[in-house]
């Protein structure tokens, strides 16, 4: 590990961190692994550094600090590729709580609409593990018609975002992701951020990944070529699989004028202020 250096992959959920990571990957000196989620032992630990009496001096937080980050970037580097000389801890969450200071971060933005209709078929996909289903019975309704049939949504395109309230928490969750990471570029100017736009990877895969080669400080030249699932979506749709499309634009396939609506008022204006619109007549 001594000879290793690391940075953090970030996202909102569903926005392509696991393809990033991938393409990263696919460089011979960088693994990246996932999904930790530090976030909350992060959280946690910088309030017991701000309140507990044992980490009263300067020195004791420190002390702690490096510590902690020791651990996280060993149990980090124990899961990566052992030849790997630069590391990558991936998970989709924000950029602050930050687990490993002074390093290299790269988070992808996604447009808030695919976003959504992404989260929607993982949500169908992951029915178990969501309390979603419990507060709202009509979700559970639409995922029996779903499990019967796995293209019930091609058929049915209107019934796949038609949960006001799935729509609104998911979008405004997106909408609070964003910000929060606009508050860490002013929070700690001299951290090392790139901001990567999935629909410029799908566009240009190749031209991308080499500028967050260079950002990473490594030769472009030393990576795979760009095949297979490294490809930017899928040839055909895979609606009950976690990596289900990867399209940009399929939002289009399913939203309402009523969903238009939910947005909007959620999260209407950052889809102008990152350049996805440029009004709310869309």
């Amino acid at each position: 590990m001594s000879n290793q250096r690391f940075f953090c992959l970030r996202g909102f959920m569903k926005s392509g961190t696991n393809w990033l990571g991938s393409l990263l990957s696919s460089h011979e000196t960088i693994s990246v692994v996932g999904e930790f989620h530090w976030q909350e032992v992060v959280r946690k630990f910088n309030e017991n550094l701000a309140n507990l009496p044992v980490y009263r001096s300067e020195k004791a937080k420190e002390n702690a600090r490096r510590n902690f980050e020791h651990m996280v970037r060993k149990c980090v580097s124990a899961m990566a590729e052992k030849s790997a000389t630069v590391v990558g801890e991936r998970t989709p969450h924000t950029i602050i709580p930050i687990p490993i200071r002074n390093v290299p971060h790269i988070s992808i933005i996604r447009d808030g609409r695919d976003v959504l209709v992404s989260r929607a078929f993982h949500l169908y996909n992951q029915a178990t593990v969501h309390r979603l289903f419990d507060r709202i019975p009509e979700m559970g309704e639409t995922h029996q018609k779903f499990k019967q049939d796995p293209w019930y949504f091609r058929k049915h395109p209107e019934q796949l975002l038609c949960h006001e309230v799935m729509v609104r928490e998911s979008m405004a969750w997106w909408r609070e992701h964003l910000q929060r990471d606009e508050q860490a570029v002013k929070l700690y100017p001299k951290l090392k951020i790139r901001f990567v736009r999935y629909e410029d990877l799908h566009r240009d895969t190749q031209g991308e990944r080499e500028k967050l080669f260079e950002f990473l400080g490594v030769d472009p030249s030393k990576a795979a070529r760009i095949t297979g699932d490294l490809k930017p979506g899928f040839k055909k749709e895979r609606p009950s699989e976690f990596l289900r499309k990867g399209a940009v634009g399929d939002w289009r396939n399913y939203f309402t004028e009523e969903t238009k609506s939910w947005f909007k008022q959620e999260a209407g204006e950052p889809l102008i202020q990152y350049g996805y619109e440029t009004s709310m007549d869309w």
